[in-house]
């Protein structure tokens, strides 16, 4: 952790995303494809604490805004461009929209492609 406070359930930044297990759990439940979870530990070196609440996200689907007319949006899908935007395909947003996860919120993004 670089700053002091709260945890936040969903958390990304260049190349990475942490989401609390229980998202993680909803996520790997529904075989999102190219998508896999891993135990994260996160380390506040201030007080020596370590927090194991959040596992990370690793997407398989990469690319970038010039490849974006070319992406595969069909299905269930978890999609990262230029190593730090974190999209979902249409099917998963309105799974994820209908969840208990009512913290997620969306923009629009790669919806006019699919």
């Amino acid at each position: 952790m670089i700053q002091e406070g709260k945890l936040g359930p969903f958390m990304s930044g260049y190349n990475y995303l942490l989401v609390e297990t229980k998202l993680a759990e909803y996520l790997e439940n529904l075989n999102v494809e190219g998508t896999t979870f891993r135990d994260a530990v996160i380390l506040e070196s201030s007080e020596n604490k370590e927090y194991h609440s959040h596992k990370e996200v690793i997407i398989g689907q990469h690319f970038s805004f010039a490849e974006i007319n070319g992406i595969n949006l069909d299905g269930d899908r978890i999609l990262m461009m230029d190593n730090q935007y974190v999209f979902v395909s249409p099917s998963l947003k309105e799974k994820l929209e209908k969840s208990e996860f009512g913290y997620l919120q969306f923009s629009e993004g790669l919806s006019e492609f699919a």
